[in-house]
């Protein structure tokens, strides 16, 4: 027994003077509630499993999201000036007119002038979350300690591009898609003509009548008014924190790429392994929700290792 453990000893001995240690990566979540939670959670869970760390960034109101002792991630929770009813009024409101006043032929306009309605709370609510994370110096400069390598955001829920930006470190997005892809078209330059792409949240396919091409046409420009209506209050709220002159929607991609998912370099060192990762998104739209998150994850992996260790990525 005692040979078996000495040749055991020697192995182990031969294998970290050869290969080296291998340090894994530390990253940062901002999260969104609901189903995008559950998108995110399955690619924080394949990060784990490959050896990383994760934080996940959560305020005390989240409905969905609640630290628990037993979870695999870790939690930094902030406190904001609204309760949990807030966010389950507001997403009560979403699911009841969409179930119970969809949009027909006359009722178009107001469908989308309700929405627009609610929209403005979520960014009013998205806006107190902000401001309660960037203007905490204490958690701030917690978070600054950490030193993260990387930043995962939704970006239903904004803000995850500032906080990376005032952490310093490289941040990307999950994204399956946004209202008419709006987004996607004028962020990322994703191409999207009318006649053949159905926008999102109009019910319709990509076999589509005359009469529902025109429908399409008007689906497009109503869901751009009611969701570009309240960038512009966010432009100046990024100027505002950035301290420059700033546009949130120049925040999401850069640069454009026909992708799902976008990735944005501060530049440095990581910029081969973010470039690897953006290929990596251009296949993700083949896959389920569940695979396309896995396969983010092994993206991530590889990028996350790269950084750590030092170690080149193909461009």
């Amino acid at each position: 027994s005692n040979k078996i453990e000495s040749r055991k000893g020697k192995l182990l001995l031969f294998q970290v003077a050869f290969l080296g240690p291998v340090f894994c990566g530390n990253v940062l979540v901002w999260p969104t509630e609901g189903s995008h939670w559950l998108n995110v959670k399955i690619i924080i869970q394949e990060l784990i499993r490959r050896g990383h760390s994760v934080t996940v960034l959560v305020s005390n109101a989240s409905l969905f999201i609640k630290p628990r002792a037993e979870s695999i991630e870790k939690f930094e929770v902030y406190n904001v000036p609204f309760k949990k009813d807030t966010i389950e009024n507001l997403i009560e409101d979403v699911v009841a007119l969409w179930l119970n006043n969809r949009p027909t032929t006359l009722t178009f306009w107001q469908f989308y002038k309700e929405l627009g309605k609610l929209s403005k709370n979520w960014h009013q609510m998205n806006r107190l979350m902000c401001d309660a994370v960037l203007t905490n110096q204490e958690l701030m400069a917690h978070l600054q300690g950490s030193s993260y390598d990387l930043l995962l955001s939704d970006p239903v829920t904004l803000c995850g591009d500032l906080l990376a930006l005032k952490l310093a470190v490289p941040f990307i997005y999950s994204l399956r898609f946004s209202p008419a892809s709006t987004v996607e078209r004028h962020c990322g330059k994703i191409p999207a003509p009318p006649s053949y792409t159905p926008a999102a949240r109009s019910e319709l396919t990509d076999c589509m009548s005359f009469s529902e091409r025109i429908k399409n046409i008007v689906s497009y420009h109503l869901q751009d008014y009611v969701f570009q209506s309240y960038w512009g209050e966010w432009d100046i709220y990024y100027s505002k924190v950035l301290g420059k002159r700033s546009a949130a929607s120049l925040l999401i991609t850069q640069p454009p790429r026909l992708t799902t998912c976008r990735a944005r370099n501060l530049g440095g060192s990581q910029s081969q392994g973010l470039r690897e990762v953006s290929k990596t998104f251009d296949i993700m739209s083949l896959f389920s929700s569940t695979l396309r998150c896995n396969f983010l994850a092994a993206a991530l992996d590889r990028h996350l290792k790269c950084t750590v260790n030092g170690c080149s990525v193909s461009s």
